[in-house]
């Protein structure tokens, strides 16, 4: 059996993948900053290998993931203004009267 791999677009995320997305951009965000303040590598997976990047060149990085969080944010936004669908739980129970 072979496995087909087809590349992936956002259509299929919902809000809580976004959330997850933000949340691990965050992380990464904290991680190189806690890096470059006690002067250590920041490591990360980078073209199929293991790289460790000094401390003085994380700024890249770092706007990267900023610029990332911005635009996940917004689509957070965006999701949660919309009305909720038929298909969506409703995870807030009806009131009793």
């Amino acid at each position: 059996m072979k496995t087909k791999i087809e590349d992936w677009d956002e259509s299929f995320l919902d809000l809580e993948d976004y959330q997850v997305e933000r949340a691990a951009n965050n992380a990464a965000i904290d991680a190189i900053r806690r890096a470059r303040r006690f002067g250590s590598k920041y490591v990360i997976w980078e073209n199929d290998r293991v790289k460790e990047v000094p401390p003085e060149e994380t700024g890249p990085y770092e706007k990267a993931l900023l610029e990332s969080v911005e635009r996940i944010s917004a689509k957070i936004a965006e999701l949660q203004a919309q009305k909720p669908n038929a298909l969506e739980l409703n995870d807030k129970p009806d009131k009793l009267s």
